[in-house]
């Protein structure tokens, strides 16, 4: 991990900045070019990236990337993440009969996108792009305070360049990526910085993670703030800067406002546990989230004689609250998924504020601002490695957001075979406890029936669900019961005398998911789960069973995760029982290979044939 502390004097910029590429002299070898010497498979590459940042001033970008073939076309339209930017130029070169032909991106090609919470961000479209074509791109942004410069994009950077200065003497820390693979050339002088990186691969995406910019290459910039102090070390001074920011620790410590109403419900007689449900339910019961998210609040009794406010607002609240009735409550820091990882000690790279209540050496994370998550439940959106639990004290802990309690998923289903349309007609019970239930209200709660139809018919095309209940949808104390009806085409075959079935009907696999030969990243699961399916199929009459799958038993090493599969007659019944448990919520990328190989043994259950033969 690169770090450096600038303390960097005024100075005026040469214009003799090392510049490796001027903007519009490109060149016919570029222009013929048909493949990269090193990244022959891309289908684009940015032949050059250039950034000049003056903290707090100016944001200078130029790029030129190639478009090699028509699956490039898609890197022909960029986003611009400002909606302020200046001195725009943007160009298409081709080859055309032996010339370069330039043609420039006109203003009706350039347009600006609300992308909510009043951000607008400006778009791109370049014209007569082609197999071969070179796009060019500068600008400048003003008055800007980046957090981060991207090192790394989704094709390969051939020529990199990043120059930071601090115009105005600030203090800052400076941190590449520890979790990325790009390496960078770092020249250090008294008044700047300069990076240097050549043949940089593209970011690959991955199946099961949630934000591949986790491990983007790109630099951390940060001011260091706090006392005078001058640097941000160590979690400690994290920890005291929050402590010390108004409406963070001077907000906690205001309780006078709610005492009554707790009062009314907590006495001495309950234990430290009946008093956090008590209170937790009836702040989540109280309040509604105006879907803001902050770190801080400016006004907790506000907010709570409201009877709404953002996260934070909440949950500085809940955190006082939990502390007036003698119960180890203390903010939370943590960083929602779309902000990326927490790496290092920062100020910035939080972005909410949620309660850790500490009973009996076990830490419960608690959000009521999220209005159906039951008691140590939080948002998926914060399920995000590292967070920080700041003490009145100035003193920390850093802990893990991931789930360790395995959440269960029952499903229990009769089936009944008609032979005549080749399909099966049962029905369907499953509980969904823990998180899995959590996930499932926040998908269908505010949604009618209709949509979880068309969620199963789309995931199922040749299933027919119908007459489809729910239970304590709305309880999130109480695990979610789904009941209904369906029928299921084409998973049965009649060859001769025979009949074919498959054993897991429309709960098996269609893909395997873990077909990479490669992994970078760690495995994201989100949540420890276990998921058991029992299924009854009534044999039909004058039938018996000639052939049965294989039974199944794996379990993968240091207990990560197990795959059982049996089948049972009992009379006239064949049971077929099914489980699957993930035990870690978060799994390193080196038992990639394992995963890999049971769910392969999953998918060639799912692929095999009950065979019954008349009697």
């Amino acid at each position: 991990m690169q770090k450096a502390i600038l303390l960097l004097l005024v100075f005026i910029f040469s214009q003799l900045s090392a510049q490796d590429y001027e903007f519009g002299d490109v060149s016919f070898k570029e222009l013929k070019e048909t493949k990269d010497d090193v990244f022959g498979e891309a289908n684009a590459k940015l032949i050059y990236r250039e950034i000049e940042f003056e903290f707090g001033k100016v944001l200078y970008v130029f790029e030129r990337i190639k478009i090699y073939n028509k699956e490039g076309f898609n890197h022909a339209k960029w986003e611009i993440n400002f909606d302020d930017v200046e001195s725009l130029k943007a160009y298409t070169h081709n080859l055309e009969n032996g010339q370069i032909v330039s043609v420039k991106v006109d203003k009706g090609s350039v347009f600006k996108e609300d992308v909510g919470n009043g951000v607008e961000i400006s778009k791109i479209s370049f014209p007569n792009v082609k197999e071969g074509s070179v796009l060019e791109l500068k600008y400048k942004v003003r008055d800007i305070g980046l957090r981060s410069i991207n090192t790394q994009a989704t094709i390969p950077i051939k020529n990199l360049f990043v120059l930071l200065k601090n115009p105005y003497s600030y203090e800052l820390k400076i941190t590449e990526n520890p979790l990325s693979k790009v390496d960078l050339k770092v020249n250090q002088k008294p008044y700047e910085i300069r990076y240097r990186g050549t043949n940089i691969k593209g970011i690959k995406e991955e199946r099961f993670v949630e934000n591949t910019d986790s491990y983007l290459g790109k630099l951390y910039i940060e001011q260091v703030v706090g006392k005078g102090k001058g640097k941000l070390d160590d979690w400690g001074d994290v920890a005291e800067t929050y402590n010390d920011w108004l409406p963070f620790g001077q907000e906690l410590k205001k309780n006078h406002f709610f005492r009554d109403d707790l009062r009314a419900f907590i006495d001495d007689s309950m234990s430290p546990m009946e008093k956090a449900k008590a209170v937790y339910y009836y702040l989540q019961e109280r309040m509604q989230w105006n879907y803001n998210y902050s770190l801080g609040s400016e006004n907790i009794r506000a907010s709570y004689n409201d009877k709404k406010g953002s996260v934070s607002d909440i949950n500085l609240t809940l955190t006082s609250m939990l502390r007036w009735v003698g119960l180890e409550a203390n903010p939370l820091l943590l960083a929602s998924v779309n902000r990326g990882y927490v790496l290092f000690p920062t100020v910035k790279g939080f972005n909410n504020t949620i309660t850790a209540l500490e009973i009996d050496d076990q830490i419960y994370y608690l959000d009521a601002s999220s209005k159906y998550a039951n008691f140590g439940e939080i948002r998926n959106a914060f399920i995000n490695g590292n967070a920080l639990i700041v003490y009145k004290d100035d003193t920390y802990k850093i802990v893990q957001t991931s789930p360790t309690k395995i959440s269960k998923e029952f499903s229990i289903v009769s089936v009944d075979l008609d032979l005549e349309n080749a399909t099966a007609v049962g029905s369907l019970k499953s509980r969904y406890n823990d998180y899995s239930a959590y996930n499932f209200r926040g998908k269908y709660l505010l949604k009618s029936k209709d949509a979880y139809r068309d969620f199963l018919t789309e995931e199922h095309p040749k299933l027919t669900p119908s007459n489809i209940e729910f239970k304590d949808l709305s309880n999130g104390k109480k695990p979610v019961t789904i009941s209904y009806n369906f029928s299921y085409k084409d998973c049965l075959e009649k060859i001769g005398d025979n009949i074919y079935v498959e054993p897991l009907l429309y709960f098996g696999m269609y893909e395997n998911q873990f077909n990479e030969t490669e992994r970078l990243y760690p495995i994201d699961f989100r949540y420890p789960y276990s998921k058991t399916i029992t299924i009854n199929i009534n044999l039909p009459e004058g039938y018996k069973i000639d052939e049965l799958p294989e039974p199944k038993k794996i379990s993968l090493e240091e207990n990560n995760a197990s795959f059982s599969f049996n089948t049972t007659q009992v009379g006239s019944v064949l049971q077929i029982s099914y489980q699957l448990d993930i035990n870690y919520a978060l799994v390193n990328a080196g038992y990639y290979d394992s995963y890999k190989q049971m769910f392969t043994e999953i998918l060639k259950t799912s692929q095999s044939k009950i065979i019954l033969s008349k009697k």
